[in-house]
């Protein structure tokens, strides 16, 4: 799917300030085949959201999530590997010996 985000516009409102997004502030961070993934900015209230995209035999789908991340950072993050399947049992054992947080902290 090529979304043409001036298209998209009339889709996705600010969640916090119900202003519609201008396609200036709307950065493509990732697709594939049906499915777009964007970072949005509103200008009014400065609120960001990532919004997937995804045409389906329905139609299209949305779902967008509030965010701190700014669209250096998720464009950043975007581009970066997965996170293997080792990776995250590596994790799930060190914090599993570990009794509190405050003592990873420390």
């Amino acid at each position: 799917m090529k979304p043409n985000l001036e298209n998209l516009k009339a889709l996705v409102h600010c969640p916090v300030c119900s202003k519609e997004y201008r396609p200036a502030k709307m950065l493509l961070l990732d697709q594939e085949d049906k499915r777009s993934t964007l970072h949005l900015t509103c200008e009014s209230c400065g609120a960001s959201t990532l919004v997937y995209v995804s045409m389906s035999p329905i139609g299209v789908v949305s779902m967008g999530v509030l965010t701190d991340l700014e669209q250096g950072e998720a464009k950043r993050l975007f581009k970066g590997e997965a996170i293997s399947s080792d990776e995250v049992l590596t994790v799930h054992q060190f914090l599993k010996e570990h009794d509190s947080v405050d003592e990873l902290i420390r």
